[in-house]
């Protein structure tokens, strides 16, 4: 019985590794020029380790025919009851852009975190007043979704927001030095 157990365990653990891919990430430009050098790369490419983009505020990033865009970070005072647990609240404010031809799922929790300069992770937080729309829902072919994400952080000299698909390799950083947070 035990055996039975750890083959179907070790051939779950292998159809999970195969079904995982590697993303396609790219830094967006205004006119798209960059379309053409990756076909000439792409053989080279899948040779090449998962590729990661360092990004600033206000850069979009092709992130498997989505384009993310990160328009603003600020600090959040939060409303009446929102009180942070760490020292401040941070939001985000994002736009994802469907390029594909099928629709597109953005999922704060599942596609987003935000690291401090130590390197500490922070999930998404609630908050009650102070964000004008939530960055999770469906996006249409075509079509756009723009919303905004709290975290409940410590105070640090930068952050980091990652945005990344959890079936697949790849990953965009945004660097956020803190002093670029708007109030």
């Amino acid at each position: 019985m035990k055996k039975f157990i750890l083959l179907s365990f070790t051939l779950l653990i292998s159809i999970m590794l195969v079904a995982c891919e590697e993303a396609e990430v790219k830094k967006a430009d205004a006119d798209d020029k960059t379309e053409e050098s990756s076909k000439e790369n792409s053989k080279d490419k899948s040779k090449e380790k998962p590729e990661t983009q360092e990004l600033a505020i206000g850069d979009a990033v092709e992130f498997d025919g989505m384009k993310i865009t990160l328009n603003e970070a600020r600090i959040e005072p939060g409303g009446e009851f929102d009180e942070p647990q760490e020292d401040q609240f941070i939001a985000v404010n994002l736009t994802a852009e469907n390029n594909t031809e099928d629709e597109q799922v953005m999922s704060s929790i599942m596609n987003i975190e935000l690291k401090d300069a130590d390197g500490y992770s922070y999930s998404t937080t609630i908050l009650t007043e102070g964000i004008k729309a939530q960055f999770d829902g469906t996006v249409e072919a075509g079509g756009k979704l723009r919303g905004e994400i709290p975290f409940d952080v410590a105070k640090s000299d930068s952050y980091e927001l990652h945005f990344s698909d959890p079936f697949k390799s790849g990953k965009a950083i945004w660097k956020i030095p803190a002093d670029k947070l708007s109030k």
